[in-house]
């Protein structure tokens, strides 16, 4: 009996150990290692952006929005290239006058000076110089005034004299026309010094330039008048710079290109000349390359090319900076689009609209690299042969984000 029980005992022991390590066995398979991910991002529901601008319109829709189409093509189009430039008098053209000599100075006709912006000739004046003599001093013209009147009486007594005794024939005509002559000159230097003391009290300038030399500074080109460095009545030293003329028609473009870019330029063709702040080709002009200066600046590493440029019409300044369109020795085939096929977006993006399919439009992201002719020349966004809006296009975009339903 206890034979029995202990081989009962002993080889259940045995199936409970051996189930254990069964189900343990199982359990270790079960649990495999989880594979790592090698992708350090997921997108989840990731959508195209053409995918979120696609039109469809009915087709009574696409004719009240006056839908018109064309296809991109390849043109051969001028390679150009994007600079700035400066408006600057032609050379030669520009002139500062300065005082050649200590004076007083004062308007042509009246004590006002001509303001900056006026229109003049070459030769017309522009303002008188009131010379001052080195040995007299406008701070001494009271003493002046005194002693010149006291040789005024004397000149005077001596001409009545002289006349006197040649009534009498007891001098000759000689003495009498030396003392008349006298008497002017004494009466010339009394309104010289009481002019002096005019121009000290404050008197207008028109009443005290009586009787005192003036130099008369003119215009030496056609020209605008730019600077007005003086104000009437005020005495300056030698060498004083006056004013300041300069050239308006025409005009020279002053255009430093980077010199790795300096051979690259067709300068047989004329540049484009276009104002900042226009988008379109209406207000472009043409300049011709002109002989200028070689000037060259180290630190940027450019040198400046120049052009003429006519102002018949004074849209340009002096020192205006213009946006200018230079023309490569290369051209190429690029694509282009009519100018009227180009949206922006709020943020300033580029766009067009495809046909994709009969009465279906998709908005297309697209990079405008210039403007000639009418045309936008893309650098990506579509291909040759895409079905692009040339009229409606506004009009597709208001419906887009419900602006024209």
């Amino acid at each position: 009996m206890r034979g029995s029980l202990r081989f009962i005992i002993t080889y259940t022991g045995k199936f409970i150990l051996l189930f254990f390590f069964i189900l343990i066995c199982s359990c270790s398979k079960n649990e495999q290692p989880k594979e790592k991910s090698d992708t350090p991002a997921k997108v989840i529901h990731g959508v195209k952006e053409s995918e979120l601008t696609t039109i469809i319109l009915s087709p009574k829709a696409e004719q009240r929005l006056g839908i018109e189409t064309s296809i991109a093509e390849y043109r051969n189009i001028r390679n150009t290239i994007r600079l700035g430039g400066e408006i600057m008098s032609p050379s030669g053209h520009e002139a500062r006058i300065a005082a050649p000599m200590p004076g007083t100075v004062f308007g042509i006709n009246s004590d006002k000076l001509l303001p900056a912006g006026t229109q003049v000739k070459r030769g017309q004046a522009i303002m008188n110089l009131l010379l001052l003599t080195p040995e007299k001093d406008l701070a001494g013209a009271h003493e002046a005034i005194k002693v010149k009147k006291m040789q005024l009486e004397v000149a005077q007594a001596e001409a009545d004299r002289a006349e006197f005794l040649l009534q009498g024939k007891a001098t000759s005509e000689k003495i009498y026309l030396q003392a008349q002559a006298g008497l002017a000159a004494a009466n010339a230097s009394l309104k010289a010094a009481e002019a002096r003391q005019g121009l000290l009290d404050g008197v207008g300038m028109e009443s005290t330039t009586e009787g005192l030399s003036t130099y008369v500074l003119k215009s030496p080109v056609d020209g605008v008048i730019q600077r007005i460095y003086v104000a009437s009545g005020q005495s300056v030293p030698a060498a004083t710079v006056l004013f300041e003329i300069a050239c308006q028609d025409p005009v020279w473009l002053r255009v430093p290109v980077y010199v790795g870019d300096l051979a690259k330029i067709d300068q047989q063709k004329e540049a484009i000349i276009q104002p900042l702040g226009t988008y379109s080709d209406i207000n472009n002009y043409k300049a011709k390359l002109v002989n200028g200066a070689p000037l060259s600046d180290a630190n940027s590493v450019s040198s400046d090319l120049f052009f003429e440029l006519s102002n018949q019409d004074g849209f340009f300044r002096t020192g205006q900076k213009v946006s200018v369109l230079l023309e490569k020795l290369s051209s190429g085939n690029r694509i282009v689009v009519p100018w009227s096929a180009i949206i922006y977006d709020i943020n300033g993006g580029n766009w067009v609209y495809l046909r994709s399919a009969r009465n279906t439009y998709s908005r297309r992201r697209v990079e405008v690299s210039n403007v000639i002719d009418g045309f936008a020349v893309l650098t990506r966004g579509i291909e040759k042969n895409d079905e692009i809006v040339t009229t409606g296009t506004a009009e597709l975009f208001g419906t887009e984000f419900g602006g024209n339903k």
